[in-house]
């Protein structure tokens, strides 16, 4: 009886030190919870924005219009070598197997230049596209971080990364109305080679 009265003994005393330990940590802890103010959370759909603004969509047109003559220009290229093509497939039955083989190599080599052409044209459209939509990618953090101050947030997400929100948390339609304010076109500069 002396063994459990001395093992009931410890556990008493163990359970003891774990409840002042346990208060000690809890008390603060339950402090700190109280002098925390609530987080102020706002959201902003900035694919909604990089899309929709008048800049976004300004740069979409000018890009488009750039595109199209890039693609007039390649088109052309294209029917150019669709010629040559067709020309030395008659002319296989005349020439001579050495002379057909270095005609050959020469239009493979103008085809392959017109893919890199191509590739690089559209290398071009993309850094200009990226390029462009940085600035108003830039500027529309700008107004968020203003507004966030404005507002008290202390937490500002994007839409895409939030499953049910409440409209009076969303600022997308503020955010829109003062970029395209403040910003309400960029001119697309294509970069050199």
């Amino acid at each position: 009886m002396s063994f459990l009265f001395r093992c009931g003994h410890r556990i008493a005393i163990v359970a003891l030190a774990l409840g002042i330990v346990t208060a000690g940590v809890v008390a603060p802890l339950s402090q700190a919870r109280a002098e925390l103010a609530p987080a102020t959370i706002i959201v902003v759909d900035v694919q909604k924005i990089l899309q929709e603004s008048k800049a976004a969509q300004g740069i979409q047109k000018q890009l488009d219009g750039q595109r199209q003559a890039f693609q007039t220009e390649i088109s052309g290229q294209e029917d150019k070598l669709r010629a040559q093509e067709q020309e030395l497939a008659r002319q296989r039955s005349v020439l001579s197997a050495d002379a057909f083989e270095q005609k050959r190599v020469a239009f493979e080599k103008q085809v392959a230049d017109l893919q890199r052409t191509a590739q690089n044209r559209k290398r071009i459209l993309d850094q200009a596209f990226n390029d462009s939509l940085g600035v108003v990618r830039n500027q529309m953090f700008e107004i968020v971080a203003d507004i966030a101050s404005e507002q008290g947030a202390k937490l500002v997400l994007s839409k895409s990364q939030v499953v049910l929100v409440e409209k009076s948390l969303d600022i997308t339609a503020t955010v829109m109305e003062r970029l395209d304010k403040k910003l309400p076109q960029v001119a697309v500069s294509m970069p050199k080679n």
